[in-house]
């Protein structure tokens, strides 16, 4: 085993190059967004900032939607999760494998259809013209907005941290470079500028990671020495369920259903689909999405496990990843290593924004409130929204939790647990009504936020709460539907035709 790793033997380690690659990295960010931003003059300013003006292409698509889904959690709190417990977290994620399946292929399709159809730019205002309600549109606009604060403190929490072992700032120091970059080009360049940048964000991810697990395996001696290592440490680091009974039958079970499911009931991600309205470019999209995460998430939970033998002696589980970078590559490279976990936060930071920012300007202000929007007016709100959302979290951000990855786990399941049932019913299904998505959307997130207040992340018969929430969200939503009176004639022909 290679001598013990400290916050110490992390300064020593680093040079001016680590320092001048993520210069290099936040230069290039910044000519993209400013390039996307020269393209968004082109179009109106509520359908370019928030939907790109429903022109991504296929491999833009591809790359947003990955790069969204590939969050701080991702690169930092599922390393994390690893380096604590071992190979068992390999079942953990297991799920992920089939998620371009679940994600494009159960709704992308439709939604980018009736997206195209209708002129919705939001998830909320698809919903809400669906069942021609305000009030449901206003409550899922809420709803993301509280659960995606949530969401973007646990990826400012993971900035910082790569921040703190990469280049040596202090935590505080961290969370306000992060803040403050992605805060500035997500509000000046829109949704175009997002996607840009997540698609270069992306391809940095992905060749990050590969070359990392590459030297960290060369570094390891290969596996054997790491197996021999953990297993002196405690053999239930090799074998489920894994340290602390970490992932027993019932929670191996319910990441299986979480996983797969739960990116269905992300706007963030759902509202990719609004951006183009090509069929065959979703096709080709799905089948490069499909690839980069196989590539992608069996190396980030190695890297993890690779880092307890690498850098056993970090101050928290969340410096794994950083750590094992720093620990196993040459340190010329390191800098250009360590911006893929920072090109994963940054991506889903400036989507989240997005995200938020539309719930309270298109979603709450514009289609609910009912006020007009000039393109000035639109404009100066979204900046001004999206700057004072990256405020509210980067406050709350500065008393950081123990796991980040548990955060991500909660606010991802939470929407999933509001979104999916009303978003499914509300495009595959004629009959639901506005009573039906209504009890779907309350039984959801009330028997979510019910079990996680009296028994946490294991609920009855050990099962994550998310399960029993969509159970009953679905069971709610089409037994009140066949209950209540169905949609008017012209509003069911309208979105589903004759039939």
């Amino acid at each position: 085993m290679p001598d013990s790793f400290s916050a110490d033997a992390l300064l020593m380690e680093r040079s001016v190059s680590v320092v001048l690659s993520f210069i290099l990295y936040i230069a290039i960010t910044f000519l993209i967004a400013w390039l996307a931003q020269r393209k968004a003059r082109e179009q109106r300013f509520l359908e370019e900032f928030f939907v790109a003006g429903r022109g991504i292409g296929a491999w833009v698509l591809a790359l947003t939607w990955v790069a969204t889904m590939a969050s701080g959690g991702t690169f930092i709190g599922a390393p994390a999760l690893a380096w604590e417990n071992g190979w068992v977290t390999h079942v953990w994620i297991a799920g992920f494998m089939v998620i371009t399946l679940t994600g494009m292929g159960i709704l992308g399709k439709r939604i980018a259809f009736l997206g195209e159809a209708t002129g919705a730019m939001t998830m909320p205002d698809l919903i809400r013209d669906r069942f021609e309600s305000r009030g449901l549109g206003a409550i899922l606009a809420v709803i993301t907005l509280l659960l995606y604060v949530a969401y973007l403190v646990a990826q400012y929490i993971a900035g910082a941290r790569v921040m703190e072992v990469a280049l040596g700032m202090p935590y505080w120091a961290g969370l306000l470079f992060v803040s403050v970059t992605v805060t500035i080009y997500t509000a000046w360049g829109g949704f175009r500028a997002v996607a840009w940048t997540d698609a270069f964000q992306a391809i940095v991810m992905l060749l990050g990671i590969l070359i990392a697990l590459a030297f960290a395996l060369h570094k390891a001696g290969g596996f054997g020495p790491v197996s021999d290592y953990l297993a002196r440490q405690s053999p239930e680091l090799l074998a489920p369920p894994g340290p602390n009974n970490f992932l027993p039958f019932s929670q191996a079970l319910s990441f299986f259903v979480i996983w797969p499911l739960a990116v269905l009931g992300q706007p963030a991600l759902m509202s990719r689909f609004l951006a183009s309205g090509d069929q065959r470019v979703l096709s080709r999209a799905a089948l490069i999405n499909g690839t980069y995460v196989l590539l992608l998430y069996p190396a980030i939970m190695t890297l993890g496990i690779l880092g307890r033998f690498l850098a056993p002696s970090i101050s928290t589980p969340d410096q794994a990843m950083p750590a094992t970078i720093i620990a196993a590559v040459p340190t010329w490279l390191a800098g250009l290593v360590l911006a893929a976990p920072f090109a994963a936060i940054m991506s889903t930071i400036s989507s989240f924004l997005l995200v938020t920012g539309s719930a309270i300007v298109r979603d709450l202000y514009h289609r609910n409130l009912g006020h007009a929007l000039t393109d000035r007016k639109a404009q100066v709100l979204s900046q001004g929204t999206t700057f004072l959302i990256g405020a509210l979290a980067l406050l709350i951000a500065f008393r950081p939790p123990d796991y980040l990855q548990y955060i991500v786990i909660f606010s991802s399941t939470g929407l999933a647990s509001t979104f999916i049932a009303p978003t499914i019913l509300a495009v595959f299904w004629p009959r639901a009504t506005r009573a039906g998505a209504y009890a779907a959307l309350f039984g959801g997130f009330g028997c979510f936020l019910v079990q996680y207040a009296l028994s946490g992340t294991r609920s009855w018969l050990g099962l994550d709460p998310f399960v029993w929430s969509l159970s009953l969200s679905f069971l709610l939503g089409i037994f009140v539907s066949y209950a209540t009176p169905p949609q008017r004639k012209e509003l069911q022909t309208a979105w589903f035709g004759e039939g």
